[in-house]
Parts: C-alpha cells; sequence; structure tokens
C-alpha cells in the first residue's frame, strides 16, 4: 500500500504559480479588450 504525503511539492507550486499567470492574463486581455469597446 502506498504512503500519500501531504507535504506540497514545487510542482504544486508551479501549479499555483501557471494557475494565477492565467488569471493574469485573462485580466489584462479584458483590459485591452475595453480599449476596443468591448464590454463583458
Amino acid at each position: 500500500m502506498s504512503q500519500q504525503s501531504s507535504d506540497p511539492t514545487i510542482y504544486d507550486g508551479l501549479m499555483f504559480v501557471s494557475l494565477g499567470a492565467v488569471i493574469m492574463g485573462v485580466i489584462f486581455l479584458c483590459l485591452a479588450l475595453e480599449n476596443y469597446g468591448w464590454s463583458g
């Protein structure tokens, strides 16, 4: 039976960094689209 480790690894940190980058990208995309009259 394998033991599940509950300690966060570097891959968990990278996952949250990439998630933050995607969220920031969506926010900046919305801000850029507002210059073209887009309302969302």
